[in-house]
Order: C-alpha cells, then sequence, then structure tokens
C-alpha cells in the first residue's frame, strides 16, 4: 500500500509524463501539417471527395479548417507540454480527440483513404496504428482530465498570454512560408539534392500487348508467352507508378514517356509545374514568360519546360491564354503536386537534381535582372530558415521562462 506521500509523487511523474508525451504527439501532428498546409488540404480533400463533399465546400473553407485545425493542435500540444492554462487546454485537447477517435476508428475499419494524415508527410502510418494512437492519447487525455489542474505548470499565470502569443506568431510564420512559398522542410520523395529521375531498372515500364482484339499491359517481371498468341504492340510508361514510387515521369501529346529527353536537357533547367490549368488562373504567367525568356536566353529552348496534369484541350486552351512558347507536356496529377505544392510552382533543375522549388506567385524575376544574379538567388533556403524561426521561438520561450521563474522567486521572497 503506497503512503500518501508516494501516491502524490507518482501522480506528479505520471501527469508530467503524460503532458509532455501527448503534448509532444500535438505538437509534431500540428507543426508537421502547418509546415505543408497545401498538403493538408488536399488530404482534407481526399476526405471530402470520399463523403462526396468536394463540390460543396469551397477550397478557401479547407484552407480555413486545415490551417486552423493545425494551429489548434500546435498550441494544445505546446499548452500541455508546459502545463500553460491548464483546465482550458485539457479540455480543448479532450474535444480534439472527441473528433479524432470516432474518424480514426471509421477509417481503420472502412479504409477510405490509404493513410489518415495526421503527421502530414512527415510520419505515414497505416490505419490501425492510427486508431492505437488515438486510443493512446484518449487515454492520457483522460488521465489529464482529473489530474492536470493539481500539478503547477511551467509559466507564472502572468506570463502565459505571452507564452501563447510567441507560439502562435512562430507557427503562423511557418505556415505562412509554406503555402505562399514551399513547406519549409520538404517531407516528401523529391526534397532539395534529390535526383528526379531514379534509375531505370524497367520496373516502371509497362508493354503494351494484344491478343484477340485485347489489349492488355504487363511490366517486364511479368510478360505474356508469344507462342500463346501474344502481340507486341507498344511501351509506355507507367505514369502513376513512376510519379508515385521513384520517378518523375513525362509524357508528350501521344502518350510517350519522354522523361529522359526533357529532364537534364539542358545544364540548368526549369519547370513550371501546373497539376490544373483551370484551378491555376493566369496570374503567374507573367513571371512564368519572363523566367522562360531569362533562363532560355542562356541554355536554349529545353532549359524551360511546363509540366500538366491537364488533358489536351486544357493544354491547347493554357497555351492561347498564357500566351507562352514554351513547350507543355503532361503527368499524372499527383506525381506534379508530390514534386512541389502550388497551383503554379516553379522547380530549378541542376541536370536532373532539384535545387530549389517554390511557389511561382512568390518568385521576383527583377533579381534576375541584376548583373551577375543566377537561378541560385532564388533560393528560398526553406530548412536554413525554419532552424532561424525556431531558434527565435525556442530562445523567446526560454527567455520569457526565466523572466517568469525568477519574478515568481522574488516574490517568495
Amino acid at each position: 500500500m503506497l503512503s500518501e506521500e508516494r501516491r502524490r509523487v507518482l501522480i506528479r511523474i505520471v501527469t508530467w509524463a503524460l503532458r509532455l508525451a501527448a503534448g509532444a504527439a500535438f505538437v509534431v501532428s500540428g507543426c508537421a501539417k502547418m509546415i505543408d498546409p497545401y498538403g493538408f488540404t488536399l488530404k482534407i480533400g481526399e476526405y471530402l471527395s470520399v463523403w462526396h463533399l468536394d463540390s460543396i465546400v469551397a477550397p478557401g473553407w479547407v484552407l480555413f479548417a486545415a490551417c486552423g485545425i493545425s494551429v489548434a493542435e500546435f498550441l494544445t500540444g505546446f499548452n500541455l507540454a508546459v502545463g500553460s492554462l491548464r483546465r482550458f487546454t485539457v479540455w480543448t485537447a479532450a474535444a480534439i480527440m472527441a473528433v479524432m477517435l470516432p474518424l480514426s476508428v471509421y477509417i481503420a475499419v472502412a479504409n477510405p483513404v490509404e493513410h489518415c494524415g495526421c503527421f502530414g508527410d512527415l510520419w505515414v502510418i497505416s490505419n490501425a496504428a492510427t486508431l492505437l494512437k488515438n486510443l493512446a492519447l484518449t487515454a492520457a487525455v483522460a488521465w489529464l482530465a482529473i489530474f492536470n489542474t493539481r500539478e503547477p505548470g511551467l509559466y507564472a499565470p502572468w506570463s502565459q498570454w505571452i507564452q501563447i502569443t510567441v507560439a502562435t506568431a512562430y507557427i503562423i510564420v511557418v505556415g505562412a512560408a509554406g503555402y505562399f512559398e514551399q513547406p519549409l522542410l520538404d517531407f516528401r520523395q523529391y526534397p532539395a539534392g534529390r535526383t528526379l529521375v531514379s534509375a531505370d531498372d524497367g520496373s516502371d515500364i509497362v508493354f503494351l500487348y494484344e491478343k484477340d482484339g485485347v489489349k492488355a499491359e504487363f511490366t517486364a517481371d511479368d510478360l505474356p508467352d508469344e507462342s500463346e498468341g501474344w502481340v507486341y504492340v507498344d511501351r509506355i510508361a507507367s505514369v502513376k507508378e513512376a510519379g508515385l514510387a521513384g520517378a518523375f515521369a513525362i509524357v508528350d501529346d501521344d502518350g510517350y514517356d519522354v522523361t529522359d529527353e526533357v529532364i537534364g536537357a539542358t545544364p540548368e533547367q526549369l519547370l513550371l509545374l501546373i497539376p490544373d490549368t483551370r484551378a491555376a488562373g493566369i496570374s503567374g504567367t507573367y513571371v512564368a514568360n519572363e523566367l522562360n525568356e531569362y533562363v532560355t536566353s542562356r541554355h536554349g529552348g529545353d532549359a524551360f519546360v511546363a509540366v500538366t496534369g491537364a488533358t489536351a484541350a486544357e493544354r491547347a486552351e493554357w497555351l492561347d491564354l498564357s500566351m507562352a512558347d514554351y513547350p507543355l507536356y503532361s503527368a499524372e496529377t499527383t506525381a506534379i503536386r508530390e514534386l512541389a505544392r502550388g497551383k503554379m510552382a516553379v522547380v530549378y533543375l541542376r541536370g536532373d537534381t532539384v535545387m530549389w522549388k517554390r511557389n511561382i506567385a512568390s518568385v521576383n524575376p527583377d533579381i534576375l535582372a541584376s548583373d551577375g544574379a543566377t537561378l541560385a538567388d532564388l533560393d528560398p533556403r526553406g530548412p536554413e530558415r525554419f532552424r532561424r524561426y525556431t531558434m527565435i521561438f525556442a530562445g523567446l520561450e526560454l527567455l520569457l521562462l526565466i523572466i517568469s521563474v525568477s519574478a515568481s522567486v522574488m516574490r517568495k521572497k
């Protein structure tokens, strides 16, 4: 039988451990999604599509929900971890779990989406693992609902609103950079420094055969026996497999894979990515045309290439409206969005290696008008800025904590 003193110590230890564990889960979840708000809107769009609500909910509301959820999770987690607003925070966490736990049960049973997206692209876990995670989080929040108010937090009450304001400013700055430029940290398969086209081992090539008037596709590892009447017709690229499993595939108007001919055709190259020409509009075409003129004047016509997920008719309309004289190819829309975020983005390649990427609305082409300016000068330097923002955030919070604790000590004296 534990003594009353040992029981209090045990409760204190468990409470702080659960504060830190649950807080860390909320912080990582909220921050990972806020780093890439555009990506989170795509995940919400998947849910809305499954529920047949995608045509009802306006994109602006989806973005608002994505940012609101991310900020709420981050602030809830941070306040849990440091013990601020103890009653309000734990009930906010309970409200979040009241939505997330039933949702995780639904996706674990019905499997409507490939993964929940709870940690963005930072950490992709299965739907079953998501359910287990949310069960553990709900149990932690239930404990904290009872014991959280019994343990003081790190910050004095007078300083908690300052601490929360600093945290809010930090996560909003991170999210704004991620939406208007590109995510400061790229958790997807094509970050800066990664080769865009993987080694050709034949795994992404699909061969078209015909037998008795019926056409079928086969991979290199599963070719049919021609003695059985199968006749070779053509070789095509599996755009979906290439786009999602390690190689960015580009096809021409005839449906042929021209990735090898397009990517790395010049020492320096800009890819203009337009997942949906209807959503992109023509507001960014001036900058695109300016970049096209700059890079092609130095490296030739293949140095600026546009890639879209649009149909042939939409591509023709785009070329007409944008007054573009650059080549326009096709790629799988999901692969385009995997490479770079935004309705219209530009990717800078050296050879076939990604050097930087950014939303075209954030590009200032006047920078290139300066003497000695290069395409490298347009690099948004996301990881470097994320480290700087995080160090400023942590430094301010630590300074506030020192002031808060010092003031409490002085008051007691």
